[in-house]
Order: structure tokens, then sequence, then C-alpha cells
């Protein structure tokens, strides 16, 4: 581990205010994460994390490397770790790409990323084979197909409100401090209809792997 002064800097999205902007590096601490073979035997993965501060916003933001480690100065081309805006793989690309594009204007345009979050509720609908009418009656539709649960159908016809008044409300506007919220809701969503369900699938599949080998044996 080692502490820097702030001297190594790097050009880099902000993902907390928004901009591109110099960070400076701050904190490296090199170690080895455990993980598995397909096998279950363990083996120490290389790693080194980054800890640097936005020079615009004086944000936090770690980044992480693993295996081929570079420079313990540079963090140039390393992976964002927190906060991320990235959503998981699981998550359909036409999806994804909308939501990283709203990501990027969270807090330079709180509007704008309300109806970001609207048209990605559009797309979910769209992936899912919602019935046709408006957002709201195919929202609806993928409740009473058991889709979205109850409480999460609470929330998405709350963010899909928030996405009105983003959209076309001259009177109203989203609050920065509104923006969180709309964040986490969306991803509770794509938590539920696409993560929840793909990593239980991954799971299943490590846990028949295991059993094969073992009947191998």
């Amino acid at each position: 581990m080692k502490n820097f002064e702030g001297s190594f800097k790097h050009t880099k999205f902000c993902p907390h205010c928004g901009n591109i902007s110099p960070q400076k590096l701050v904190y490296t601490h090199r170690c080895y994460e455990k993980d598995w073979t397909q096998d279950g035997e363990v083996f120490g993965l290389p790693a080194v994390y980054f800890v640097a501060i936005c020079c615009t916003c004086d944000g936090v933001i770690l980044y992480v490397d693993y295996g081929d480690i570079p420079k313990e100065d540079d963090f140039s081309k390393c992976s964002l770790l927190w906060p991320s805006i990235e959503l998981h793989t699981s998550v359909p690309p036409s999806i994804a790409e909308i939501y990283n594009e709203a990501a990027r204007i969270k807090q330079l345009a709180p509007n704008a990323f309300a109806t970001q979050i609207r048209r990605a509720l559009e797309s979910v609908c769209e992936d899912r084979k919602a019935r046709a009418g408006n957002l709201n009656v195919r929202l609806k539709d993928l409740a009473d197909r058991g889709e979205i649960p109850p409480t999460l159908a609470e929330v998405t016809n709350v963010l899909r409100t928030l996405g009105n008044i983003g959209a076309h409300a001259a009177n109203e506007a989203i609050k920065p401090w509104q923006v969180e919220s709309i964040d986490e809701f969306f991803r509770a969503v794509v938590e539920y209809v696409y993560v929840a369900p793909s990593k239980l699938k991954e799971f299943r599949k490590t846990i028949e792997t295991a059993e094969n080998l073992n009947e191998a044996e």
C-alpha cells in the first residue's frame, strides 16, 4: 500500500459530478484476491486498487485492475469499481445503452436523466413483450403477468411520472436530490427482472458442474 500527495493525475469521467476532469491519485493498495477455478480450487489473483479524488467535485472514486498490473501510479486504464454506472451484463444492450447515456448526465441534467430512465423503462417493456399501449398500460401488463412484483410496479409508476415531468412539465423540474432515488429505483427493477434470474442460473450451473466432477471421480 502506498499514499500519494496527488502528484499523479489522469483526466477521466467522474461518476459523481458527470464532468470529464483531472483526478488525482491519493492511495494504492496491492493484494491477492481469492478466486476459484471450475474445479473448486482456490488461487490468488493479483489485484491493485486505486483511490482517486475528482479535482472538480472532490468526490472519491475507486478503481481496480486484476492480473496484468500497471505501474503503481497508472490508473488511466483501470476499471471503475465505485461508484459504478454500469449495469450487469445480463441486462439487454438496448436497455443498458440508454441507461449508460442517462448515468453520464445524472448530475448535470436531472430532467434529461429522468426522461432517459423513462425511455429505459419503455425498452424493458419492449424486451419483455408487454402488450401494446402507453407506458402506463405496458407496465401494468408486466405487473399483471408477474414479471414485476406489486412493490416494484409502484416504483415503475413513480419513475414513469417523474419521466413525464422531466420531459413535459413546464412549471416543474426534477430536483438534483431526486436523481439518486430515480437511479436506485430503476436499478431495483432491472435487478429483479434480469440480474437475479441470471445470477441464479449461473449459480445452478456451478452446482451442476461440481456434481458432475464428483460423479466422474
